[in-house]
């Protein structure tokens, strides 16, 4: 399972919101220009997530937030490796000229993430399950 420390902003009764925390370690590292962690961090600083916590947590409660690998592989290979093959597969089928190739796997491309994108909280709800409350610390 893969954790992450995060900090409850509030709650309601139904659901426990919840923002990633940045590792301390974020500010010390000699790769933080470099680093995809630190530049979400600074794009998304308010990103919140609700969830549902057996716990009983307020506002300021610092908490574990854990998922399983296996679902975040299914999301993986549902976001980045679908697409492709959408745009490969007409592509492989396709007996043409260079440039109209170019031109099919553009816009098949752009038709896979278009799809991607209309389909994917469904896609979430029924097939990954969403990350857990583990525990408070």
């Amino acid at each position: 399972m893969l954790e992450e420390r995060a900090l409850v902003t509030r709650t309601d009764h139904r659901f426990v919101y919840v923002k990633s925390m940045q590792s301390s370690a974020c500010t010390q590292c000699l790769q933080k220009q470099n680093c995809s962690t630190a530049l979400y961090a600074k794009l998304l600083p308010n990103r919140e997530m609700a969830l549902i916590s057996p716990l009983d947590l307020k506002a300021g409660d610092r908490v574990v937030v854990g998922i399983g690998e296996n679902h975040l592989l299914r999301a993986s290979l549902f976001v980045y490796l679908l697409p492709l093959l959408i745009m490969l597969i007409p592509v492989g089928f396709f007996d043409g000229s260079e440039q109209a190739s170019a031109l099919l796997a553009i816009f098949s491309m752009l038709a896979g993430l278009y799809l991607i994108h209309r389909v994917q909280r469904r896609f979430t709800q029924q097939y990954l399950a969403p990350p857990q409350i583990i525990k408070k610390l």
